[in-house]
């Protein structure tokens, strides 16, 4: 049964040094972030711009603030069809995972491109080859560097489903992969109603090998227009996603929430430990 830790995305505190960033999250009452350097931390307008002394001065703002780092956000295209821009965002990729090792980050985040931003005529099928053909640089370097890898399954990505997620890992056969939890990403339309079918089979398949959850408020209006919402009037069945969770080995997962608004950080943490019930403590 694990012991959830809450957290929020760096930069939905907008963009700030690690110590201003991590001091007000803190303050704000959550334990861990999500860290996206380009859309976090000033002066990051490339991932080169992450320079070891920043690496440091990010690291001794972990440890003044007593904020714990559970993702780092490495957010690439690695599911694109377009084999030049594939293979460049693969490599950007695995550039940063000295930065992991060096921050001790649990992980390093991505999603897989969505298939809106894929070229013209390109099928689900034809970006899935393209994501493996990613993780296979990918996964082999993440070995070698000793860091862990987390990939995002969303509805409209080339990691679209629970049992291509499934494959997928059943395929690269790596502890270091690993992955993220987003319910919400999950979640398409089609699915509104069967929710309970949806994250059991998620967790059935995959659950002992999530490192993270995403917590969001999204809903769903008469035409089927998704929409962000506070996470009072999501549509998620968080209860049956923590009822699945809660049945899990990890001793920590952190739960992460996207899209806060810092003046709402105590109800949001409020709301969110409404669905933790007796397994937090």
């Amino acid at each position: 049964m694990p012991k959830y830790q809450i957290g929020a995305r760096a930069h939905d505190y907008g963009r700030g040094t690690p110590a201003d960033l991590f001091r007000r999250m803190r303050t704000d009452g959550w334990e861990c972030t999500q860290l996206a350097y380009k859309k976090a931390v000033e002066g990051v307008s490339e991932l080169t711009d992450v320079t070891p002394e920043l690496v440091e001065e990010t690291r001794r703002a972990f440890a003044d603030t007593g904020l714990s780092l559970a993702v780092l956000g490495v957010y690439r295209e690695i599911g694109s069809a377009d084999e030049a821009l594939r293979e460049r965002e693969t490599n950007v990729f695995i550039s940063q995972m000295p930065v992991c090792r060096a921050l001790g980050a649990p992980c390093m985040g991505t999603e897989t491109t969505p298939m809106e931003k894929q070229p013209a005529g390109t099928t689900m099928r034809e970006a899935q080859r393209q994501l493996m053909r990613s993780l296979e640089a990918i996964v082999p370097a993440a070995e070698e560097a000793g860091v862990t890898v987390a990939i995002e399954p969303v509805w409209h990505h080339a990691l679209c489903t629970a049992e291509f997620t499934k494959e997928v890992l059943d395929t690269m056969g790596s502890d270091c992969l690993r992955v993220l939890f987003d319910p919400a990403n999950l979640l398409s339309r089609e699915w509104m109603d069967r929710q309970d079918e949806l994250f059991g089979r998620a967790v059935e398949l995959w659950g002992d090998k999530i490192v993270g959850i995403h917590f969001k408020g999204i809903r769903y209006d008469a035409q089927g227009v998704r929409s962000a919402c506070r996470l009072e009037q999501s549509q998620v069945d968080y209860a049956s996603v923590f009822r699945r969770l809660s049945q899990l080995p990890q001793s920590v997962l952190p739960v992460l929430r996207e899209e806060a608004v810092p003046a709402a950080a105590a109800s949001d943490i409020a709301f969110m430990r409404s669905f933790f019930g007796a397994q937090e403590g």
